[in-house]
């Protein structure tokens, strides 16, 4: 029976946890976090990344809508103020952040 003995001690240990020692401000971060989640509320937390600074639009050079692009002229995005050249015309107007570019010159 010694090893049946042995047995029943090391279960009696397994079922002893050893708390770590969590300092105060982290158990008080923990607690905040359990109520907000059993409270189904969001609540904003000091730790939480900066949301994507959103994207705006250009100042405005006074230009046309194009209807094709042609050759040595220049085209101006409104969105994100993108000047392009080009180099040799096309049956399409040039695209840029989902819009037609204008044409400035």
């Amino acid at each position: 029976m010694a090893g049946l003995e042995n047995s029943m001690d090391l279960a009696a240990e397994a079922k002893k946890t050893k708390k770590p020692a969590v300092d105060r401000t982290e158990r008080e971060r923990q607690r905040a976090f359990l109520e907000q989640l059993r409270s189904g509320k969001t609540k904003k937390v000091k730790a939480s990344k900066a949301s994507r600074p959103h994207k705006t639009k250009a100042r405005s050079k006074k230009g046309k809508k194009m209807t094709r692009a042609k050759e040595d002229e220049t085209y101006y995005c409104e969105v994100c103020g993108c000047e392009v050249t080009c180099i040799a015309g096309s049956e399409s107007p040039l695209i840029c952040c989902d819009e037609e570019m204008c044409v400035i010159a």
